[in-house]
């Protein structure tokens, strides 16, 4: 019996499953590096594993013993590491998109197997944004999902490389620091690309102290790509 791994939320699990199920493939969650370490103590034949938004890197430990194994990047080539839609946006891109890849020790290095692209609206924030981005990653896995349960062949490469700059946390912390001389056109240009909630506003520092924006919105935190 052939078994698939999702990395991910349990609260995607079901929209996941519901375009992944296949006859003889069981799909198990690992919402965390314990569980899937708990799931592969069992054995690792017969396996793939899948990270969609998945909050860990899977270490080369396990890469070694597990055959191939896909993350689906929430950004286009261009854009990898942390936060992709929220550098697109303050980048004014025109163009954004979702990237399937293997796994590799280093985050979004690995062979890229698929790209999906489109039309970032001059009008959409970072709300409007994710979620026209998670909406494209449970397309591309329903339209995958043959090649994705099918754990005995590696998906072909595409033979597209990633470009950009790899973004870390670090680099979105700096676009959150509102500089002292920013005009209103940066403040807006920032605002819509960051968003607004309890874990991501934009701050301001003066007289040595820390503003940060408190947020216009009852609820303000965007998770693929729904505020909750």
């Amino acid at each position: 019996m052939a078994r698939l791994i999702l990395l991910t939320e349990p609260a995607f699990k079901d929209a996941l499953a519901a375009r992944l199920a296949a006859p003889g493939v069981i799909l198990d969650l690992a919402p965390t590096l314990a569980d899937l370490d708990r799931l592969l103590a069992a054995g690792t034949r017969d396996t793939r594993l899948l990270s969609v938004g998945a909050g860990f890197v899977v270490p080369q430990r396990i890469l070694q013993v597990v055959g191939a194994a896909y993350n689906l990047h929430p950004g286009p080539p261009e854009y990898p590491g942390l936060f992709p839609s929220v550098f697109a946006l303050y980048d004014r891109a025109p163009r954004f998109g979702i990237t399937l890849h293997e796994m590799a020790p280093k985050v979004d290095e690995g062979a890229i197997v698929a790209v999906d692209t489109y039309d970032l609206l001059p009008s959409w924030d970072r709300l409007a944004l994710d979620s026209a981005t998670f909406g494209a990653m449970l397309n591309m896995i329903a339209r995958l999902a043959p090649a994705l349960t099918d754990v005995a062949r590696p998906l072909p490469h595409l033979g597209v490389t990633w470009a950009g700059i790899k973004r870390s946390r670090k680099d979105f912390d700096v676009l959150c620091a509102l500089p002292e001389d920013a005009d209103t056109a940066e403040f807006t240009r920032r605002l819509r690309a960051v968003g607004e909630g309890p874990d991501h506003a934009i701050t301001l520092t003066r007289f040595g102290r820390r503003f940060r924006l408190v947020s216009g919105l009852e609820a303000g935190v965007v998770r693929a790509g729904v505020r909750i």
